[in-house]
């Protein structure tokens, strides 16, 4: 018979049980959470355990996700607006499960804008230890070549890092798909940072605007 854990581990929906119950015991127990507060976010983790129970009984296509949890954002947007004496906030609220519906609703009708790069995309779900590794060697990888005083070559980074040539090297190809890495003949090199300790704040306010429009271009482009 397996192990309790083990099961947990290998079956997605009671994966999400079990940490959504986990999260809510938590808040009421260590925090001072009223009903007005824990019954959105019951509503909320609902909606994630629903997907996931669905999508392992049906296999529901790309994008369900986004439609499953926006309309709850919605639903709490909503319940915000009737409830609560600001309103404003839940209208915002609303307006973002919205945008999460039309999202959703987008990627089942015309597909995903971008593809998943294969170092991700070849991962199947019941794969953890996998990814995890896979998630590890890419900040390693990526450490070892800031640390470096010159470009590296992938045998060398190898050897130095105590890893195969070829997770080294699936690393690079994905890490310079990021434009986090660029080569230099055989040898690569982090990509110098342009702005500094604010990189990850000025990337972020870039990806923003096009991660909104996303769903616009889905159906502009295939009108």
């Amino acid at each position: 018979m397996a192990h309790p854990i083990a099961l947990v581990r290998e079956n997605k929906p009671l994966r999400t049980v079990v940490g959504t119950v986990g999260v809510l015991a938590v808040l009421v127990v260590f925090t001072e959470v009223t009903l007005r507060t824990i019954v959105p976010i019951t509503v909320i983790f609902g909606a994630v355990m629903a997907h996931d129970l669905l999508d392992e009984i049906y296999d529901l296509p790309e994008g369900a996700n986004w439609l499953a949890y926006g309309a709850a954002i919605f639903v709490v947007g909503i319940a915000f607006v009737v409830i609560h004496p600001a309103p404003w906030g839940g209208s915002l609220f609303a307006l973002v499960g919205l945008w999460f519906v039309f999202d959703g609703v987008t990627i089942i009708r015309y597909g995903p804008s971008r593809t998943t790069h294969e170092y991700l995309s070849a991962l199947e779900e019941d794969q953890m230890g996998e990814t995890m590794l896979r998630m590890q060697t890419l900040n390693v990888v990526y450490q070892g070549l800031r640390d470096a005083s010159e470009p590296q070559t992938v045998p060398g980074l190898a050897t130095d890092l105590d890893l195969t040539e070829s997770r080294v090297e699936s690393a690079l190809e994905f890490l310079e798909s990021r434009g986090r890495v660029e080569q230099e003949g055989n040898r690569c090199r982090v990509e110098p940072s342009r702005w500094g300790r604010l990189t990850p704040v000025v990337k972020f306010l870039i990806w923003l605007p096009r991660r909104v429009v996303r769903p616009f271009r889905r159906i502009t482009t295939n009108v």
